[in-house]
């Protein structure tokens, strides 16, 4: 049988497609397996048994499946044997029914194309399928219409990725993929084996960021918690890498006004006032290119809430356009329409649907959260996990929390009242000369779940924005 012998053209009824599956492609398949053993491992990068349509067939490719993953070659003899050791060969039809597929083709070099059309063909079904569930829970009239919306999306956003999820998987094949990835790593020029940031100390302590992972950035006001997530958002920008930033606490104008300040080494307040030098103008044009050039798309809700905050990722991510997310901040993420619970419950339902689409995206993702007022009554004023506000489900869904300290805050102006200092520390956070030199900050990793924790610190030009590596800087003190 050669691919022309595929009617590829379905007949429709009523508008849909009357066939949703392919015999000739399944035996096609199949009879091309049985010539060419050796294109198993490209076939089973396409499909698997539940792709099949027949049920003959899912038995039959299962069990050249488990032969291939035991290192046996794929011949009729061999899994003839299989079948029978299992009491499967006559609901595959018997023996003959096994040799008549090696007369099926006489190439394999159709293999993957017929792989493909199964593939396709599954995905009808599973279409068809998750629209029969959302006709049924559109009828449920327990669940909202947000609930609804966001489980049709999540199952919609299952298929478009083009791969049978798997809630159960042997272990033989984490560790096919572990090799995978550890060879791509002595091949790769890169040291790290996540996403580089540019901080020499912090890219050690953690390899990078990492997809599926969800990291907490918290900080008392004026810390400069958003200019952080910024210069990281940057960096992973110029790296050809898609971010997606959702500002809640300011506007996109702002925002932008931050980027340039970081990008171009301009004074903030310059660009707020609009009032740029000949060589502040000459350096922006240098870098406004640039910018416009980096996937970095902002959003532009004044709020939002958990559902609106999925749909737009899982789109992005199905069009390729989403490798890292970040929200400023967490706490005025809005909860799910509906959802009327206590606020200690809200914090914990969004940062529980902020892991679950890290690790549904493979993505990771930045928020940053406040913290309580707990930590200014200390002596010392060095934040720690118990200061995050419903620190408990944030604590717990997270994979990494960072806390930014400046010991600067506390001791530039000791005010008695804390909302004094806080004033004072933004009205003079863009004018001072000791701002444009850069002083010390200190980045806590007080959670790392892969990896040590310990202090990193960095150089933080707060005229500019910017965050700096310090030449000398160490994590202090790595434990486990």
């Amino acid at each position: 049988m050669d691919i022309d012998d595929l009617n590829l053209t379905d007949e429709k009824v009523n508008g849909l497609p009357e066939k949703t599956y392919s015999i000739k492609a399944e035996e096609g398949l199949i009879g091309s397996i049985f010539l060419k053993p050796k294109i198993m491992s490209e076939i089973l990068e396409i499909v698997n048994e539940e792709d099949f349509y027949k049920g003959s067939h899912k038995i039959l490719f299962n069990e050249m499946k488990k032969a291939h993953e035991s290192g046996k070659i794929i011949e009729v003899l061999v899994i003839i044997e299989l079948l029978k050791k299992n009491n499967l060969l006559e609901e595959v039809g018997g023996e003959d029914t096994i040799y008549d597929f090696t007369e099926v083709v006489s190439t394999a070099a159709n293999a993957t194309t017929y792989a493909r059309i199964i593939k396709e063909k599954s995905i009808q079904r599973q279409l068809i399928d998750v629209g029969e569930e959302i006709i049924k829970l559109s009828q449920n009239s327990y669940n909202s219409i947000e609930k609804i919306i966001d489980d049709a999306e999540k199952k919609i956003f299952e298929i478009s990725k083009k791969k049978q999820h798997q809630e159960i998987i042997k272990v033989g094949e984490l560790a096919d993929k572990k090799l995978k990835l550890l060879d791509e790593y002595q091949n790769s020029t890169s040291e790290l084996s996540g996403i580089p940031t540019g901080y020499s100390a912090f890219d050690q302590m953690t390899g990078g960021l990492h997809g599926s992972d969800l990291m907490i950035l918290a900080a008392r006001p004026a810390m400069g918690k958003t200019a952080f997530a910024l210069n990281l958002a940057i960096s992973v920008a110029k790296q050809n890498k898609h971010v997606l930033v959702y500002s809640l606490e300011m506007g996109n104008e702002q925002l932008f006004d931050r980027i340039l300040s970081i990008t171009a080494g301009i004074r903030l307040k310059s660009l707020k006032d609009n009032m740029l030098k000949s060589e502040e103008m000459y350096r922006m044009g240098e870098v406004f290119g640039e910018i416009t050039e980096m996937p970095f798309y902002i959003s532009d809700s004044a709020s939002v809430n958990m559902m609106e905050l999925k749909s737009t990722a899982r789109r992005l991510k199905s069009e390729g356009k989403l490798d890292f997310l970040l929200i400023d901040y967490l706490q005025l993420i809005s909860p799910q329409e509906g959802y009327r619970k206590s606020r200690e419950q809200e914090i914990s339902e969004i940062s529980r649907s902020l892991k679950l689409l890290a690790k549904e995206l493979n993505i990771p993702i930045l928020t940053l959260s406040q913290l309580s007022r707990g930590v200014e009554q200390r002596n010392d004023k060095r934040p720690m996990l118990s200061d995050l506000r419903e620190s408990g489900a944030i604590e717990q869904d997270a994979d990494m929390v960072m806390f930014l300290y400046r010991d600067s805050y506390y001791k530039k102006n000791n005010f008695d009242d804390e909302e004094e200092r806080e004033s004072s520390n933004s009205n003079n956070n863009n004018d001072s000369e000791e701002n444009e030199k850069g002083e010390e900050v200190e980045l806590i990793i007080g959670k790392h779940r892969s990896g040590p924790i310990g202090t990193v610190k960095l150089s933080f030009e707060a005229s500019y924005q910017r965050f700096l590596n310090i030449k000398s800087d160490k994590y202090l003190p790595p434990s486990e």
